[in-house]
């Protein structure tokens, strides 16, 4: 339940625009290595030395996921002592989305020191301005609770968007955990998060950089292109109709299972102003449409099968 619950808040959510919508690609690159991070201890085999889920979610500044000086909540706790980010997601995001104060979680992947490209690639991060700021998290793997965060990195220069962003990370300790060596069992502490950085293992060197590249802005008038596509009816048995569909730059229309199972992909042809899609194979429930246009915007809403 907890899983269907966050993917409709998530898909509630992208309905909610503000007067742009900024696309980004992020580039995080690996500069943790033996020479500079095993001051009195070894470091892990390449084979298992590795970040986390590099994860994130863009937010307003109402709220704070992360920062030096305070105590690490549940949901960062265990992304810096076991590279796990369900209850993060689950409950420090999503708490966030229902007070309206966070848009989407994501989840670029990990990476582990063995692999040749050295560096973690998401692209098409979506960001509207209603929610400019940016939080992400990885774990130092293995380790008690080391970690790299960037907290509530502002995408908006003044009134407009960040063009590109490169960004030194540096190590974090979230003091949850004791241990001075590339280890997972420790004894747990009470402590604050502190920086890492000059204290063993980690010499004052970075352990990565990021980069944050804008690929797209769509105006507002662009993101109301798909609001004025009619989509009835809704609940549907058996053909669902989209109407009003010129002049939108519609691409295609897909239908997922709320655990996300994509159930329908539709490519849409050019110049045409009327689709009907037949559904009468798609068994009851509750599905989500999306909408993608030609610059990868998309738009989604709930759909009831019946």
């Amino acid at each position: 339940m907890k899983k269907i619950t966050f993917l409709l808040s998530f898909l509630t959510c992208v309905l909610s625009f503000g007067q742009s919508v900024a696309t980004y690609n992020i580039t995080f690159t690996n500069f943790w290595n033996a020479t500079d991070h095993s001051i009195g201890t070894s470091f892990p085999a390449s084979n298992i030395a590795h970040w986390s889920d590099l994860v994130g979610v863009n937010h307003n500044n109402n709220v704070t996921f992360v920062q030096i000086g305070t105590s690490a909540s549940t949901g960062v706790e265990n992304i810096a002592e076991l590279g796990n980010w369900n209850h993060f997601r689950d409950n420090d995001v999503q708490d966030a989305r229902d007070a309206n104060n966070a848009e989407r979680f994501f989840n670029a992947g990990d990476l582990f020191l063995n692999e040749p490209t050295n560096t973690i690639i998401y692209t098409g991060l979506e960001v509207s301005e209603d929610y400019p700021l940016l939080t992400m998290l990885s774990m130092i793997a293995p380790s008690p609770d080391w970690f790299i965060a960037i907290n509530g990195l502002n995408l908006r220069n003044g009134s407009t968007w960040e063009t590109s962003i490169t960004m030194d990370l540096f190590p974090y300790d979230a003091g949850t955990e004791d241990g001075t060596g590339y280890s997972l069992s420790n004894n747990d502490t009470n402590d604050n998060i502190t920086s890492a950085q000059g204290v063993a293992p980690f010499n004052s060197a970075k352990v990565a950089t990021i980069e944050i590249e804008l690929q797209s802005v769509l105006s507002n008038d662009e993101v109301s292109e798909l609001d004025g596509i009619s989509i009835f009816p809704n609940p549907v048995s058996d053909n669902l109709r989209l109407r009003n569909l010129q002049n939108t730059n519609l691409k295609h229309v897909e239908i997922y299972s709320v655990l996300g199972k994509l159930s329908r992909s539709v490519p849409i042809e050019n110049n045409i102003n009327n689709l009907d899609i037949d559904i009468s194979d798609l068994a009851s429930g509750i599905y989500v449409l999306k909408l993608q246009n030609e610059a990868g915007f998309s738009k989604t809403q709930k759909l009831i099968v019946r």
